[in-house]
């Protein structure tokens, strides 16, 4: 969203995650959710048809990227599981479409357009005037996520899944525990600031606010963010304005993406988080497993002056900072926080 700020002027939705939460309890996140089978089916295509947008051109559209694919675009589990027929959508269209129906869920704001108003990047919110009760369709696609189809229908509607641009893709490590989450980040951008309207159940809290903001108030301990939004919002931080958001999202992501698994060190003083790219990082990173994590009697500090190649996350109880010297696919190098 694009706002006035010294050190950036766009703003960032954040929301705090439910103290109740199994994952990640109390974490500021980006809103977001669970792919459903229901983002693969087959019904959205006449959506689209609808809004006069067909499969070839939507297909040409998502589809121009010359870099690395990660599994969860060309062996998607959720097609397995479901056992879903050849006519689903393809994940670069379905990934899409579950992040802007949780992002509905979540905060209320519906991420589509109409044929009145194919060029407006202006989403609706349930407190808007409308002819459709969002309130009510909310509870029903928490209900049923196929229920999202029948609103766009209804609403006649359209999901902007060209306007979500890939940023990266992130699984959670083993040493987490059992509960693990294959995460694609994407960047949507807005030139107002809408309405949000949580659903205080998954998400209890939103702000408004620029990397800068919630990367000092992370370090300052009043926020808990979870490494992979550190390190993003170290990434994101390094464009200063609203355009150049958007014009580096959209010609960076023909680039691909890679998928991160990181890999946990214990430190005298604290934890690495290590990713590819590092010195450190294993060539072969288990990717189910238990394996104890290693330790090192250096500092983080210490730890960090021994290597060339850096890529990693250093964590001090609850706070972290990122820090590399590596990149690919065209991305950004994190802004470290002592560099703020």
């Amino acid at each position: 969203m694009n706002s006035a700020s010294s050190k950036n002027d766009f703003r960032l939705l954040v929301g705090k995650r439910s103290r109740k939460s199994l994952f990640m309890a109390s974490a500021y996140v980006f809103p977001g959710g669970t792919l459903e089978a229901g983002d693969f089916s087959s019904r959205w295509w006449s959506v689209f048809e609808t809004s006069r947008i067909y499969k070839a051109d939507l297909l040409s559209k998502l589809g121009n990227i010359n870099g690395p694919r990660p599994p969860m675009i060309t062996d998607p589990i959720t097609v397995k599981k479901a056992k879903i027929d050849g006519s689903f959508l393809p994940p670069d269209i379905a990934l899409r479409i579950a992040a802007i129906r949780e992002t509905f869920e979540e905060t209320g704001l519906f991420l589509t357009f109409n044929r009145k108003s194919i060029s407006s990047q202006t989403p609706t919110s349930d407190l808007d005037q409308t002819d459709v009760d969002l309130t009510a369709w909310r509870e029903k696609v928490r209900q049923d996520p196929i229920a999202f189809v029948d609103l766009c229908l209804e609403t006649n509607c359209c999901p902007d899944v060209w306007s979500l641009y890939e940023w990266w893709n992130w699984l959670t490590p083993t040493s987490l525990g059992p509960k693990r989450f294959d995460t694609m980040f994407y960047v949507y951008c807005l030139e107002r600031q809408p309405k949000v309207i949580l659903d205080n159940s998954e998400i209890t809290n939103s702000k408004w606010c620029t990397p800068t903001e919630i990367l000092e108030e992370h370090v300052q301990n009043k926020v808990f963010l979870a490494p992979p939004q550190v390190y993003e919002l170290s990434r994101i931080k390094n464009l200063t304005s609203f355009s150049s958001v958007k014009d580096f999202a959209e010609k960076r992501q023909k680039h691909g993406i890679e998928r991160w698994l990181s890999v946990q060190a214990n430190c005298k003083d604290g934890s690495l988080i290590l990713l590819p790219g590092d010195d450190l990082y294993p060539k072969i990173p288990e990717l189910i497993g238990s394996k104890p994590i290693p330790d090192f009697p250096q500092t983080l500090s210490e730890m960090r002056e021994k290597a060339v190649k850096i890529n990693r996350i250093e964590s001090r109880g609850a706070i972290s900072i990122a820090i590399s010297n590596v990149t690919s696919c065209g991305h950004l190098i994190p802004v470290t926080y002592t560099q703020l």
